[in-house]
């Protein structure tokens, strides 16, 4: 038995101590716990921790297989997404208990706060007391049992699992209705509850999910697919487009679903040219053996960075919107190209994390694929808050990629439509952010960086709250950034272009005196590396590829991401389309496509005479239109136009 005490050690020093105990196998008292935040997350070892007192928020997050035991209270997020293994706590618990549970058991013998359960996957989770609002929020599975009274709206958008309630069921939430038990359940649940020593003479009522919102109700009609070049084109008010979405609208009577990015022009990095002469484009040698292009994220805080070849990354892309071969591929070429492939908000493929040499694991709203294992594999952590293509809003995926395999690794029932839940149920605002930054950096005894990926929305107030909650690093995607699935009206009208946004980015680390202390990685519509050299050189440190990554790896932008059917094998889940996609030749595409990146940047950047991708600035550039012109500062000099037309003939 280790005794391990808070009043004398900083929680990472406890957690420190407590990981090492467990690793040799020994059980653990914690004293003076005083509340103390984040005590036992991402333990995953088979021991017993008793915490002599309160615990504040997230106690036994993160962890696998431990037993623990609180003595009196908890905060908030008691068992945060534990894989296996029990928790008692002796009193009361705060806001989502249980949230977002993989499996095990979490028991609490007083009440619970709001949204108990929320997004949970599997395991129990027992209040013998009352439940407060929300209970079950979104979950997606796994058994919820409330000795007392349920709270108001029980069962809220559940998409399975089931709660039983032995008070009264205050009221139902959307789409949950009321089931009698059968006498196995009911009797599974009271053995459950002898188990744990507790005793109830009553009965049960069971809520479970009333099956009217799992799925859309009504098709889509199936029109002739265009490509994104083509659905783009045309300037009329009243063109095919408009009137085909029209008439599908008054068929369904709901907004329309597609893939892709927004279709309408705004202002972009073709609206900027680079003040080179492009005669000197190569004139003066090999420019990868003269420009130095590598490049470190991630190590503000002293966790190991990851180091990449050249600034550019893979955008994130999940196991789900796209196929597994696809993410295998895409996996492969960042290895081959040494660069960064990142998860997207899916979870984590095994053959994903053997393909790629640094992957970045993402966390969803809905904790889709999460677990402290793959967390640990990983070499960076990423929170999504928002997508450039839907700022503000939750994932989509249609029924029909939501096979056994892809269901089993997010936790959720197969064949239903996901729709992720549009913000984390524990960040309700910065200060919260604060404390799960720091559970991720806890749980992973910080040893690896932490980015947020942002959508532009409101990007001068965002950043500064990136900054000051103590991100890494940033990754800002503009409204030209695509998605596998989102409303139309979103797509087309929400966020804003990627050019203002990273101006607002700089501008508002500027405003609080931070500007270029935090690196900002580029994403939404970068197309290649002449794009490239003109983000890093107006303040970027890296950007991101996906729609590029993409059609070079066979993607022929028909815009069915969402349908399910992919032609090319990309964005399906159906074994027989996905057959026609051959990893090892894509990679390689993706992988040739990645060095003309490559040898772009560093031959415009040779061309404007400099030596290293850093020495790129504001100077290199000319605004050729207006608009660009006050969106970024830049001078205005139309004068570039022919120049920049023999440039990107000539490099791109």
């Amino acid at each position: 038995m280790v005794t391990i005490d808070l009043s004398s050690l900083s929680v990472r020093e406890a957690n420190d101590a407590l990981r090492a105990a467990a690793a040799r196998g020994e059980d653990i008292d914690v004293i003076n716990p005083d509340a103390r935040h984040h005590i036992g997350v991402g333990l995953v070892h088979p021991v017993t921790v008793r915490v002599h007192g309160s615990a504040g928020y997230f106690c036994a997050g993160l962890s696998h297989g431990a037993r623990f035991e609180v003595e009196s209270n908890v905060g908030w997020g008691v068992g945060d997404s534990l894989y296996a293994g029990t928790v008692v706590v002796g009193g009361n618990a705060g806001a989502i208990a249980g949230v977002a549970l993989r499996g095990g058991e979490v028991v609490v013998k007083g009440n619970v706060g709001s949204r108990a359960g929320q997004v949970m996957k599997d395991g129990t989770l027992l209040c013998c007391g009352n439940a407060s609002f929300l209970a079950g929020y979104m979950m997606y599975g796994g058994r919820i049992i409330i000795l007392g009274d349920s709270g108001e709206r029980v069962g809220e958008d559940m998409s399975a699992g089931a709660i039983y309630v032995g008070g009264r069921v205050q009221s139902l939430g959307s789409d949950a209705k009321v089931e009698t038990p059968s006498p196995d359940e009911e009797a599974d649940v009271k053995a459950f509850l002898a188990r744990h020593g507790i005793a109830f003479d009553g009965s049960f009522t069971k809520v479970v999910n009333a099956g009217t919102k799992l799925r859309y109700g009504v098709s889509e009609p199936i029109g002739r697919p265009q490509p994104h070049t083509v659905f783009s084109e045309g300037a009329s008010y009243w063109n095919a487009k408009v009137v085909e979405d029209i008439r599908a609208k008054s068929l369904i009577g709901r907004y329309r679903i597609r893939g892709y990015g927004a279709s309408k022009a705004v202002p972009h990095f073709s609206d900027i040219a680079i003040k080179v002469d492009p005669a000197r484009v190569g004139a003066a040698g090999d420019p990868l053996a003269a420009v130095t292009l590598a490049t470190t994220l991630g190590d503000r805080f002293g966790a190991a960075p990851l180091r990449l070849s050249m600034p550019v990354m893979i955008a994130p892309m999940s196991y789900g919107a796209l196929s597994k071969s696809t993410k295998i591929a895409l996996a492969r070429a960042s290895r081959l190209s040494d660069i960064v492939e990142n998860t997207g908000e899916g979870g984590m493929l095994p053959e994903e994390r053997a393909e790629a040499r640094q992957l970045i694991y993402q966390c969803l709203s809905g904790r889709l694929g999460w677990n402290i294992h793959d967390m640990l594999k990983a070499d960076a952590l990423e929170i999504y808050i928002s997508q450039g293509a839907k700022p503000g809003l939750g994932g989509q995926l249609m029924a029909k990629k939501v096979t056994r395999e892809l269901a089993a690794i997010r936790g959720i029932p197969e064949g239903i439509d996901l729709r992720s839940p549009s913000r984390h149920p524990d960040i309700m605002g910065a200060d919260d952010l604060v404390i799960k930054i720091e559970e991720f950096r806890e749980a992973t005894g910080y040893a690896k960086p932490i980015s947020v990926k942002m959508g532009a929305g409101r990007v001068r107030d965002d950043i500064k709250i990136a900054y000051k909650d103590g991100f890494d690093f940033v990754q800002l995607d503009g409204m030209q950034g695509s998605t596998g699935a989102a409303s139309t009206e979103v797509l087309e009208n929400m966020g804003i272009p990627t050019l203002a946004a990273l101006q607002e980015a700089l501008d508002g680390l500027a405003e609080i005196d931070h500007k270029g202390d935090m690196p900002i990685v580029l994403m939404g519509g970068i197309k290649d590396g002449v794009d490239a050299v003109k983000a890093l050189a107006l303040g970027a440190s890296a950007v991101a590829m996906g729609t590029a990554a993409l059609i070079a790896g066979g993607c022929i932008s028909c815009m069915q991401c969402h349908v399910g059917n992919c032609v090319v094998g990309i964005a399906t889940q159906d074994p027989e389309h996905e057959a026609r996609y051959k990893t090892e030749v894509q990679a390689q595409a993706m992988h040739r496509f990645f060095e003309a990146v490559r040898w772009q940047i560093a031959a415009l950047t040779q061309a404007l005479g400099h030596t290293d991708v850093r020495q790129l600035s504001r100077a290199d550039l000319v605004a050729l239109t207006p608009e660009a012109a006050a969106i970024t500062g830049l001078p205005f000099d139309p004068a570039y136009r022919a120049v920049h037309e023999q440039l990107q003939s000539q490099v791109a």
